[in-house]
């Protein structure tokens, strides 16, 4: 199963926000054997502003980054999937530019803890512990 992960999501742990266990659980599934693990190109930049932002340090920002791409994998899009997320009736771009991601890569799923803003998506959207009981009601088999 390819699963699209927010942005939001990938920063739980970082912050400590509450949740974190929760979006921990689903990145540690996405170990490539039962679910791939999928980022939009634009969320790269996303997190490493944040994360110096609040580290103040470009190469804590690097390594997070690093980390990151060391186990997920990164949706392929250009111009076609960016005009796509100006025509997807969303309100928040950002949103609309992860959707556009996720279809480009043919996710099966986005997890994200803002449900509500994704709600034009053609793609299933669930939190992480909507996802996780969902992967529990699987068993260890790929839809």
């Amino acid at each position: 199963m390819k699963v699209f992960l927010d942005t939001n999501l990938l920063l739980d742990g970082y912050f400590q926000r509450p949740g974190a266990a929760a979006s921990d659980q689903v990145i540690a599934l996405c170990d490539g054997v039962n679910q791939s693990g999928w980022i939009a190109w634009h969320t790269l930049s996303n997190i490493f502003y944040l994360v110096r932002g609040h580290s103040r340090s470009a190469q804590t920002a690097l390594q997070f980054v690093s980390d990151l791409l060391s186990w997920s994998e990164v949706a392929v899009t250009g111009k076609p999937e960016a005009l796509q997320a100006t025509q997807a009736g969303m309100n928040d771009f950002e949103d609309a530019l992860q959707v556009a991601a996720a279809v480009s890569c043919g996710a099966s799923v986005i997890v994200t803890r803002n449900t509500r803003d994704f709600q034009a998506s053609p793609i299933p959207v669930m939190t992480p512990e909507q996802f996780l009981a969902h992967v529990a009601t699987l068993g260890s088999a790929s839809p």
